[in-house]
């Protein structure tokens, strides 16, 4: 399914998914546009439109928590949002190997659009072999980029959750789960001095940035490491059977572990997709990033049940 479209989110709930990923960009205007990439090239058609020819630019933004750069193509944050939608914007599938029957057809969404669309599901065709709905975990993109620009993105995430009256663990349990994201700490401290929700610290796998686990603890439930983590921590051994050292750090200090990114057509640690899931498993992830729902569900109801674990969600 194209990247972040009403398809890819449809189709990832009916297979099972706990909650659907939007990553948060701003356009001009200051509405939030749900997009993997702050430029739009390889994931929209705005090349179809001769009128935008002149805002095609080179940009680069680093910081000491993240960094991205764009040749030759259209940011984001130079257009509004209804010009964007009066021009016919579309999204596309950003892996030139996967299926580019559904290019074009579905336009993008901003964060209200995703909000309603899951209401919607979750009212229309609630999950019966799960204990809560299916809600949104939430990245905000380009923290620091923004706040460079004029724009607060984590301030304009926390309204649109109020106006859905979600902003709080209490009300967005009732009507739609909300997991918080970031690669930058700025937007995390935001929401842990203004809300209940829960929080979670992405991180990149290199050597120019360095992590304090017992830091984050202080302002996030969990965090979401780069796959290596879970092999190449502390010296140990590259093993696939043997749990995580880096995991069971974490754990020590009361932090939820859900690494990223698990991809059936492009696998990492194996050469098939349930063997990739059982050594995801057996380093004690308590969640994974999927691309492929379906696959995940059926491999962790399957591996639960042969070795025989019951997951309890604390009140």
């Amino acid at each position: 399914m194209p990247d972040h479209s009403e398809a890819s989110y449809t189709t990832a709930y009916f297979d099972g998914t706990d909650f659907n990923e939007p990553d948060l960009q701003v356009t001009k205007d200051g509405v939030l546009l749900i997009s993997h990439n702050p430029c739009m090239k390889e994931t929209t058609n705005i090349e179809n439109f001769p009128q935008f020819e002149s805002r095609r630019r080179d940009f680069s933004y680093t910081s000491n928590e993240t960094s991205f750069s764009c040749q030759d193509d259209f940011l984001i944050n130079d257009f509004t949002w209804d010009e964007l939608m009066e021009a016919g914007l579309k999204v596309r599938n950003r892996y030139a190997h996967r299926s580019h029957l559904l290019d074009d057809v579905y336009p993008a969404m901003r964060l209200e659009d995703v909000i309603e669309l899951m209401l919607k599901l979750n009212e229309e065709s609630p999950r019966t072999d799960n204990i809560f709905k299916t809600g949104l975990y939430i990245e905000t993109k380009g923290v620091g980029l923004y706040k460079e620009l004029g724009y607060n993105i984590a301030e304009l995430f926390y309204d649109v959750l109020a106006k859905y009256d979600i902003e709080t663990a209490e009300k967005a349990g009732k009507k739609l789960p909300i997991v918080i994201e970031s690669f930058e700490q700025d937007s995390l401290l935001f929401f842990k001095n203004i809300t209940d929700l829960p929080t979670v610290q992405l991180m990149f796998f290199n050597d120019r940035i360095k992590y304090d686990i017992s830091w984050i603890v202080q302002y996030s439930d969990g965090v979401g490491p780069n796959n290596n983590y879970m092999f190449n921590y502390g010296g140990e051994e590259r093993t696939a059977e043997e749990p995580s050292k880096f995991i069971e750090e974490c754990h020590a200090l009361g932090l939820k572990v859900h690494p990223y990114v698990l991809q059936d057509d492009m696998l990492l640690h194996s050469d098939n997709a349930i063997k990739e899931h059982e050594i995801w498993y057996n380093k004690g992830v308590d969640g994974i990033f999927t691309e492929f729902p379906e696959t995940t569900l059926q491999s962790f109801r399957y591996l639960t049940s042969k070795s025989r674990i019951i997951f309890k969600i604390s009140e």
